[in-house]
């Protein structure tokens, strides 16, 4: 009866417009058959879970409402009414509410009473008549600030309520649909709809999918800033929506970017800004201040004890779930945070307000609390023996710690400069260096660690400027950015040389030795590592820094060949680390050992090795070092021969790296899986991992290992008879193979194209391929060329292409006879193979029938021996080549002869064949 009528621009929100029908449908809450009342509350509130003005609360309830009344459910008519909650018009009270619905019901004005207790008394004689006439009505209360104005307004079964409000209104007996921001794609489609309003065809969002992206994600996807900023681009139509995207991007004036110089329909301005405003004007003072101070914490949401820090008083977690339950802070596990454009508006009515706020204590408190913290956990996660702070009960609660406050600890210390706390920045990129390594954010510890040595340089603690830099040296070699890393080391080297502190001279140099190694500057680094130990004064100053030199030593061996010089070196380190109790880097050393171990072929003590490390970071609770030693057990156990027993460790390892987001190293476990997954016969499983480890490297950018993936996997494809996908895998392998120069494999990967070609019955693509072979194996100096040009010369004869084939045939008997002199084992089939290609071709052509003659005896000649060790796989050969060394004789009248070569072939048993 007093429904308002829909309006546009309404997407999304399917899940809760069911949540809300499901509630509201009479069918879903009949009174039982035993009689018994129906206990669901028969309200329904509406709540945004981000608690904010313009997240679409009112559309959402309409939209229900007005579904309700289409499909029949309330035939006593739908009855709303706006309470002006939150809007520029005064608060409706009740008794106002009771008259329009008792007058929409057509109860007389002389009947409905004077006074507020007597409307709200003919309301519910009303509501009860009307449900002894089963005619069920609907009550829509929008904008509702508080449970005490309506509790008396809302209806009992048949009859339900829906209640829109900023507030969680916990006093309801009322179920409650929370409301957040639209989803990205849907707030995509708000902006296109409103753009396409009134029948126009903007067309923009279509052509600028990306700036449309930009610019939900820049209005937070909440409804009213997306139609605010549609409806502006529809008045310049000219306009594109990256041009619109680039100017909200400063967070400085967004606020004021995001309103129109129109009112809704409650006479609210139509500015984000303003709809905040109507919030934030009825909190109490103590709530305020908490909103303002909370906007000005680093990081992206804060924890309970930290906002106790930062709050500075004793109530502060009663304020926090005020400020959630006003939807102007989101709660979650102990964890607060707001919506991107409501912290926009507090920050600046923090900045209002600092100084009667407080606002530089409260940081100041805030700091204070996450350094002493960040210090306390990182005592857990030292991997030597020493004191561990009690505000931990161990090294898993410290992590989690961690984890939970990382986002916002980066935060601090890099906006810790700007609010003059210096000293908090270097502070915490010390304290977070192990935990940052721990968890491989190396981005994060590289932006850490640069802050901290301009901080050090800046204020002359040169120390602390080299302590920095071999932080930023070792997460630059964690990427992979060698030569940033081995400059940082070097630096951080030459300050401790001048300080004279000798202990940081042989750590800085242990780790430019560790830099140079992953450079591929082997010697080098060989030579670092016993510079740092000679620094070290003979390994007697500092065990567990002698330990490492002598791990790292081990490591640098092993990649220069020098195996059991390696083994030594990993013993003496896995050794001392053990001596000295430091078991992280115990199983550390142990994975050195047992790399190197498997290099000698002293395979059972690898495996001892690397099960030994892996078991010790699994109590440590190291994943990363855990995945590893995995891997690496993995590979002990294929170099052993025990092949099947490589899978469970290898697919372990890749678990963990996917896990720890560390694409590059699950792709090389993925890619060790796939050969033992493949040697084992299980070939399906293989071209899964080996097609994942593709895509991973690709996404890294690692073009030779990618290439050595794809190859792998168009193998196992070709294999398995999928010869369309093998054709698009060797594809890409050969393109990689040769663009990296590399032409032996490019060579191999487009035999194998060819062959896959070949399958699919396309001789002429196929011989294409083959020809490519040959010229790429032809750049390599390789043998292969000899296979190519015999696989060419096939393709061509099955392609009908006899005269092509010919000069093919001939090059390749040339190639392979060669190759057959230097290696006869490896090149004799192949040969013999090429000879008896050229025997056909030169029957079928009719040219040099003697010297198709002479080719067919040597074919015979060479496939005679081939098919007595491998009858099953030469005896056909060998057949079809005496047959067409009697066709030839046939040829040239020489009857005799070939009735001989005939014979022979009978009493060999080859004519059955």
């Amino acid at each position: 009866m007093t429904l308002p009528p829909l309006t546009g621009g309404f997407t999304g929100r399917a899940g809760e417009l069911r949540d809300i029908l499901g509630r509201l449908d009479p069918a879903a809450h009949n009174p039982r058959p035993d009689g018994a009342s129906d206990d669901a509350p028969a309200t329904v509130v509406v709540s945004a879970v981000m608690g904010m003005g313009g997240v679409g609360k009112t559309a959402l309830a309409l939209r229900a409402a007005h579904q309700a009344r289409q499909r029949g459910w309330f035939p006593g008519g739908v009855l709303f009414a706006n309470l002006y909650g939150y809007s520029p018009h005064q608060e409706r009270p009740p008794g106002e509410v009771a008259d329009q619905f008792l007058g929409a019901l057509g109860v007389r004005s002389a009947d409905i009473p004077v006074t507020l207790q007597g409307k709200l008394d003919t309301w519910r004689i009303t509501l009860d008549h009307l449900a002894a006439e089963d005619l069920p009505l609907l009550v829509v209360l929008d904008n509702v600030r508080s449970a005490g104005e309506v509790a008396a307004l809302l209806p009992q079964p048949p009859h339900r309520g829906l209640v829109t409000s900023r507030q969680s209104l916990a006093l309801l007996q009322a179920h409650r649909v929370d409301v957040p921001p639209l989803t990205p794609p849907e707030a995509v489609d708000l902006i296109g709809q409103v753009l396409d309003a009134g029948g126009v065809r903007d067309g923009r969002v279509a052509a600028e999918p990306g700036a449309a992206a930009r610019l939900a994600q820049l209005c937070g996807c909440l409804p009213l800033a997306l139609e605010i900023i549609a409806a502006l681009l529809r008045e310049e139509p000219g306009r594109s929506l990256e041009s619109q995207a680039e100017e909200l991007t400063a967070a400085r004036t967004r606020l004021g970017l995001i309103e129109i110089e129109e009112t809704d329909a409650e006479s609210r301005p139509m500015a984000v800004r303003a709809s905040f405003e109507l919030s934030y004007r009825h909190l109490t003072e103590p709530q305020a201040t908490a909103f303002r101070l909370l906007a000005a914490a680093p990081g992206p949401d804060i924890s309970t004890t930290a906002a106790a820090d930062l709050l500075g008083t004793p109530g502060s977690r009663r304020l926090l779930a005020e400020l959630s339950r006003a939807h102007l802070l989101t709660g979650a596990d102990e964890r607060w945070s707001m919506h991107d454009l409501i912290r926009l508006y507090a920050a600046e009515q923090s900045d209002a307000h600092a100084d009667a706020d407080g606002r530089d204590a409260a940081l100041t408190r805030l700091l204070e609390h996450y350094v002493t913290t960040a210090a306390q956990a990182d005592t857990h996660l030292i991997s030597r023996p020493g004191n561990r702070s009690p505000h931990f009960d161990g090294r898993r609660q410290a992590l989690r710690w961690l984890d939970g406050e990382r986002a916002n600890l980066v935060a601090a210390a890099t906006a810790a400069p700007r609010l003059d706390h210096p000293a908090v920045a270097f502070s915490l990129a010390f304290s977070l260096a192990r935990y940052l390594e721990h968890r491989r954010r190396f981005d994060e510890w590289i932006t850490l660690s640069t802050l901290a040595r301009d901080i050090g340089r800046a204020s002359g603690d040169r120390s602390g400027e080299g302590m920095a830099l071999v932080n930023l040296g070792f997460a630059l070699g964690y990427l992979r950015a060698f030569d940033g890393a081995v400059a940082a080391h070097t630096e951080a080297a030459g300050i401790f040389r001048q300080l004279g502190d000798r202990g940081l001279e042989a750590l800085a140099v242990n780790r430019l030795g560790i830099a140079l190694q992953e450079a591929g500057r082997t010697e080098e680094a060989i030579d670092a590592f016993h510079r740092a130990a000679g620094v070290l004064d003979l390994l007697r100053h500092d065990p567990h820094l002698a330990a490492s030199i002598a791990g790292n030593l081990g490591a640098a061996l092993r990649q220069a060949g020098r195996y059991e010089e390696a083994v030594s070196a990993h013993s003496r380190a896995a050794e001392l680390f053990h001596r000295i109790d430091d078991q992280r880097e115990e199983g550390s050393a142990l994975t050195g050992l047992g790399a190197a171990l498997q290099c000698v072929g002293r395979y059972e003590e690898a495996i001892e090795a690397h099960s030994r490390a892996a078991r010790i970071h699994a109590r440590l609770d190291d994943p990363a070092r855990e995945a590893s030693a995995l891997a690496n057990l993995g590979t002990a156990w294929q170099l052993s021969g025990r092949t099947e027993k490589a899978v469970a460790p290898h697919t372990r390892a890749a678990g963990v790296f996917r896990e720890l987001g560390d694409g590059y190293r699950e792709a090389s476990v993925l890619t060790n899986l796939g050969d033992t997954l493949h040697q084992t016969g299980r070939t399906e499983e293989s071209v899964a991992a080996y097609a994942r480890a593709a895509a991973l490297f690709r996404e890294a950018g690692s073009g030779p290992y990618e290439a050595r993936a794809v190859n792998s996997l168009g193998e196992a494809l070709l294999e398995l008879g999928t010869y369309g996908e093998a054709v698009d895998a060797l594809t890409r392998a050969a393109e990689l193979h040769g663009g990296l120069g590399d032409h032996e494999l490019e060579g191999s990967a487009l035999l194998r194209l060819g062959a896959a070609l070949e399958a699919l019955d396309l001789p002429d693509e196929a011989a294409t391929g083959y020809a490519r072979a040959a010229t790429a194996f032809e750049l390599a100096g390789s043998s292969g060329i000899g296979w190519a040009l015999a696989d060419l010369t096939a393709a061509l004869v099955r392609a009908d292409r006899a005269e092509e084939a010919l000069p093919a045939a001939e090059s390749a008997v040339e190639h392979n006879r060669r190759a057959a002199a230097e290696d006869p084992a490896g090149h004799s089939g192949v040969l013999a193979r090429s000879l008896l290609l050229l025997v056909m071709l030169r029957v079928e052509l009719r040219q040099d029938l003697p010297g198709g003659l002479t080719a067919a005896q040597e074919a015979a000649e060479l496939f005679t021996p081939l098919a007595v060790a491998l009858p099953e796989v030469h005896a056909a050969s060998l057949r079809l080549a005496l047959e067409q060394w009697a066709g030839v004789l046939d040829l040239l009248n020489r009857t005799r002869e070939a009735e001989e070569v005939r014979r022979r072939l009978a009493e060999a048993g080859l004519d059955q064949a």
